[in-house]
């Protein structure tokens, strides 16, 4: 295991354990929400938290790595770079 991470690991494990601890519906929500938001604000705020669910995702992605298959990998990478470039464009184009 890398030692970046294993920091991420570290670091972000308070806030898996909060996560973990509430019902299943809260983080579906929390994403849910993040997106629409996200779509429908458009400009820098819609930007700003595409990004911020972007970031959530990654971390998501970067701690299950290696229990996914190649295929989910590639799906889920997928997903993560069409959030933050979305983000970006209503950042910076709109």
């Amino acid at each position: 295991m890398t030692t970046l991470r294993r920091r991420v690991e570290l670091r972000a494990g308070p806030l898996v354990i909060m996560l973990a601890r509430l019902p299943r519906a809260v983080p579906f929500v929390l994403v849910l929400g993040l997106l629409v938001a996200g779509l429908l604000a458009r400009g820098v705020l819609g930007g700003v938290l595409l990004l911020v669910l972007a970031a959530l995702l990654g971390l998501l992605l970067l701690l299950s790595w290696p229990a996914l298959d190649p295929r989910s990998r590639v799906l889920r990478s997928a997903v993560a770079l069409l959030v933050v470039l979305r983000g970006v464009l209503f950042l910076f184009w709109s």
